[in-house]
C-alpha cells in the first residue's frame, strides 16, 4: 500500500455506492473517535510521508489517496473527528461507470439494495479491496520505540512475533523551506 501518484481519470466520494466509513467503523471501531484525528494524522504522515495532494485548507487537515490490492481502486483517507466520516473511495472511471450501471440495475430490479451491494459481481471486488485496505491500516509503524496504527498506540505487550510491522516513509520528518510555500502565494496572486 502506498500513496497514489496520479488520480486523473478517477472519480470518487466519501460515500455513495460504497460506504468505506461504515466498513471502517466495523473494522476499526468507534471507541477511538476522540483520539482518531490526531492518531490518524500522525500514522499517515509517518507511514506514507506528507500527503501528495494536499487538502482543502478550510475543511480538512490532510487528505491521502492510498492504493489497494485492486488496480484502479483507491482508498481516500481524510482524518476527521470520527472514524466513520474519515474514509472514502476513488475509482478509475471505467470501474466507476460499471458500478454505477450495476447500482442502477439493482435498484430497478430489487427492493433489497443494501444486500445487493455485497452480492453484485461488479461491486463485490471493489468493496473487498476497500475493506482490506482499511484492515491494512491496523498494521503498526514506529517512531523510535513507540508503535502505533491508525487508531491507537500499540503497547509493548501486544507486540508479538505475529505482528506485521510496516516501514515508515523515507519522507517522514522532512521539512519544507518557507520559500517553497512562497511560490504558491506568488502563483495565487497572479490569478
Amino acid at each position: 500500500m502506498e500513496q497514489a501518484r496520479k488520480i486523473k481519470g478517477f472519480h470518487g466520494a466519501m460515500m455513495g455506492v460504497f460506504c468505506p466509513g461504515q466498513d471502517a467503523k466495523a473494522i476499526l471501531g468507534e471507541k477511538y473517535d476522540k483520539s482518531f484525528y490526531g492518531t490518524a494524522c500522525a500514522y499517515l504522515l509517518r507511514r506514507f510521508g506528507p500527503a501528495y495532494d494536499g487538502c482543502d485548507s478550510y475543511k480538512e487537515l490532510t487528505f491521502y489517496m492510498l492504493t489497494t490490492k485492486m488496480e484502479g481502486v483507491l482508498l481516500a483517507v481524510r482524518p476527521g473527528c470520527s472514524v466513520s466520516t474519515s474514509f472514502g473511495y476513488y475509482l478509475k472511471n471505467e470501474i466507476y461507470e460499471a458500478t454505477m450501471k450495476a447500482d442502477f440495475e439493482d435498484r430497478r430490479q430489487s427492493s433489497g439494495w443494501i444486500e445487493s451491494i455485497n452480492n453484485c459481481s461488479v461491486r463485490a471486488p471493489v468493496a473487498k479491496a476497500l475493506r482490506e485496505a482499511i484492515e491494512e491500516l491496523k498494521r503498526p509503524v514506529n517512531v523510535r520505540d513507540w508503535f502505533f496504527n491508525i487508531i491507537r498506540r500499540i503497547p509493548d505487550d501486544e507486540l508479538g512475533q505475529q505482528t506485521e510491522l510496516v516501514e515508515y516513509s523515507n519522507l517522514a520528518g522532512y521539512g519544507i523551506i518557507p520559500e517553497y510555500y512562497d511560490r504558491f502565494e506568488d502563483v495565487k496572486s497572479k490569478l
